[in-house]
């Protein structure tokens, strides 16, 4: 029996050591990938001016470049 979800997936490809960090991030404050983008989305088209939680404690920052400035320059 195929899966049957209201929406088509969409695809991101993050660098692979940043979506380990997301993943752990969201999971310190009881949530996951899927509710943390989506919620993101709604902020960024406007439709709240809440952001989803982050944990206030730091985690490790990676060595790779910060691609989301570099591809705005």
């Amino acid at each position: 029996m195929p899966n049957k979800h209201k929406y088509a997936a969409v695809v991101f490809r993050p660098d692979p050591d940043l979506h380990r960090r997301a993943r752990e991030a969201v999971a310190t404050v009881g949530s996951n990938m899927n509710a943390h983008v989506i919620g993101f989305l709604h902020w960024v088209v406007g439709d709240t001016d809440e952001l989803p939680p982050r944990p206030t404690d730091a985690h490790p920052q990676s060595s790779a470049p910060d691609e989301a400035n570099s591809a705005a320059k």
